[in-house]
């Protein structure tokens, strides 16, 4: 064979082996870089991104070493509450919130909190919808065994079970654009102490003004209306999780506060409104006999100001002193009353039902 031909054959069987290469790292996917070609007993091995912006945070708290945590969902994020509960209980906090947060995971997070920090007080805050059995499809993506093990064990299996792309972006709080399992475009800003920073909501709202913020608030209520009124209920092992939760702070002294997120006036009274009520009670109940609920669900002039939302569901971070002020300060802020800014627990909570009870006939009557 003359050099030349040598040189094409290697040329052409170098490049057909690139291929061959490249064709079976997509088909197969191993490191769950794209979302068109996953099929079970195949290549769907990875978690999706979804599950990435859950484990990667696990990586996030073992640089701020917490004694202090926040548990919840996409509420909490946006609330920053490192910012605007600082002022009151000085620590070292993390927010182990994320979107669709179930009680389980935040159960299982809590035990690894427990386990490789010194966690002094605890922030729970829980909304009827995480309890309910709608969101059951969002399976929890920690093995609990695993989560309540030794952090640097956890991590190096993280590094084996994340993407290098996921660890990246995630890791370093970078904007994605990557096209989640339900084909949304998944855009995440995360600050070192696990909270969003709302970067690509403000650029968004400059760009598009109050049409895109009004689309926001339909959007939500047009998503929450049918869960509302569909036939949802209270399972009993998410109970048992949330009751785990509280008893793990008990068994080791930790200082335990949850509460209900505030929303939007039109959302709280969606709920109000829909056959979910007499369920929306039960869960009062619940949590106020499960260590008792500082309540912000409700309807006053903060709530009804969309200026502290960034959609019918989601507060801005300039909701969090509204929180933060009744739960710590001495004086009470003018804006308290019986369905925003009061604690509960199982000798007032009927209070609160009946707050609740008096509104709905008002809502109901004036159709």
């Amino acid at each position: 064979m003359s050099n030349r031909k040598f040189i094409r054959v290697f040329i052409i069987a170098f490049f057909a082996s690139m291929l061959f290469i490249a064709a079976g790292n997509y088909i197969i996917d191993p490191y769950g870089f794209h979302f068109n070609n996953r099929y079970e007993g195949f290549n769907k091995h990875k978690p999706s991104f979804l599950s990435y912006t859950r484990l990667i945070k696990l990586y996030n708290a073992d640089a701020i070493d917490p004694d202090a945590v926040f548990l919840g969902n996409s509420r909490i994020l946006y609330l920053m509450p490192e910012e605007a509960f600082g002022e009151f209980k000085p620590a070292t906090y993390y927010n182990f919130s994320f979107s669709s947060g179930t009680v389980n995971e935040m159960n299982d997070l809590l035990a690894y909190s427990i386990r490789n920090y010194n966690i002094k007080d605890v922030y729970y805050g829980i909304d009827f919808i995480a309890m309910l059995s709608w969101n059951e499809k969002y399976a929890s993506t920690f093995d609990s065994v695993l989560v309540a093990g030794d952090k640097s064990m956890l991590i190096e299996f993280l590094k084996l079970h994340t993407s290098t792309q996921a660890v990246a972006e995630s890791y370093n709080c970078v904007r994605t654009n990557i096209i989640d399992p339900e084909g949304r475009k998944v855009k995440y800003h995360y600050n070192k102490w696990g909270s969003r920073t709302n970067k690509w909501r403000e650029m968004t709202y400059t760009q598009l003004g109050d049409a895109w913020l009004n689309g926001e608030f339909k959007r939500v209520l047009d998503t929450y209306r049918p869960i509302y009124n569909s036939n949802v209920y209270l399972p009993e092992y998410k109970k048992q999780a949330y009751i785990s939760i509280i008893e793990q702070c008990r068994n080791k002294n930790i200082n335990y506060t949850a509460f209900i997120n505030p929303v939007y006036k039109d959302q709280f009274q969606l709920l109000i409104k829909s056959s979910a009520y007499p369920l929306y009670l039960d869960f009062l109940r619940f949590l106020a006999s499960n260590g008792g609920i500082w309540y912000y669900g409700g309807i006053n002039e903060i709530t009804s100001d969309q200026k502290y939302f960034w959609d019918a569901q989601h507060p801005r971070n300039t909701m969090g002193s509204f929180i933060s002020n009744p739960m710590f300060s001495d004086n009470k802020p003018s804006y308290v009353n019986n369905l925003f800014g009061t604690f509960y627990d199982v000798n007032n909570v009927e209070v609160l039902i009946s707050a609740l009870d008096s509104l709905r006939m008002e809502l109901t009557s004036a159709e």
